[in-house]
């Protein structure tokens, strides 16, 4: 089993943030920065038909793939806090590495013609918990968003600190509410592997399909 790399430290991060502000045997590669970087915001408003609510959540950063549809996939709405039916659509905007960290670009619409045009369901009533993962599948490694706090190698509870505190949004499952009809925008940073050009597999929650034989684009 290959042996995991020391785990980036700050200036991966401050470059994360600048680029975000800009625009099996498997290792998994983390990092977190410490208690004094701001913490991302950890609720959303209600995500409009066109594409993303404005609350509190943090915003995807702003870009020319905001509409680009790399792949998509459509299955069921999996079984959440309610058995919201329907289905939902999973789509991959952009897989991007610059410099040190891979950014990461993805969008969720749910459509249950069942229900009211104007019902609401919370990420977590459609039992879907975003926590983005991706693998490089020629090194055998696996990556996932860079954290305020916490550790994603870590125990229990450095987990949850890092998943709370991660470079991505939606964070807070409870408080992000989908319309029927309407899309999430999605995004997260994560450490860029090691070397490039290896083929990826994008895991954007578990209980949904994973993108598979990705290739990420370089530069900003």
């Amino acid at each position: 089993m290959p042996s995991s790399r020391p785990l980036p430290s700050r200036p991966p991060m401050r470059r994360a943030l600048a680029a975000l502000a800009v625009a099996g045997a498997v290792v998994l590669t983390s990092a977190c920065t410490g208690d004094d970087e701001p913490t991302p915001a950890a609720t959303s408003d209600l995500a409009s038909p066109a594409g993303g609510g404005a609350g509190e959540e943090q915003a995807p950063p702003v870009d020319d793939v905001a509409e680009q549809v790399l792949a998509e996939q459509t299955v069921d709405t999996p079984a959440g806090g309610e058995v919201a039916g329907g289905q939902v659509t999973l789509i991959l905007r952009d897989v991007r590495v610059d410099a040190e960290v891979l950014s990461l670009r993805w969008a969720l619409r749910w459509e249950a013609p069942e229900r009211g045009e104007d019902e609401e369901m919370t990420l977590f009533d459609l039992g879907i918990e975003p926590t983005p993962v991706v693998t490089d599948t020629t090194h055998l490694q696996a990556f996932m968003p860079l954290c305020v706090k916490g550790d994603w190698n870590g125990g229990t509870l450095d987990r949850q600190e890092c998943r709370a505190s991660m470079l991505a949004s939606p964070v807070n499952v409870l408080s992000t509410r989908m319309r029927n009809g309407s899309t999430l925008e999605g995004w997260a940073a994560l450490p860029a592997p090691d070397t490039e050009g290896g083929s990826l597999d994008v895991l954007i929650a578990e209980g949904l399909p994973a993108f598979t034989g990705v290739t990420a684009r370089t530069g900003s």
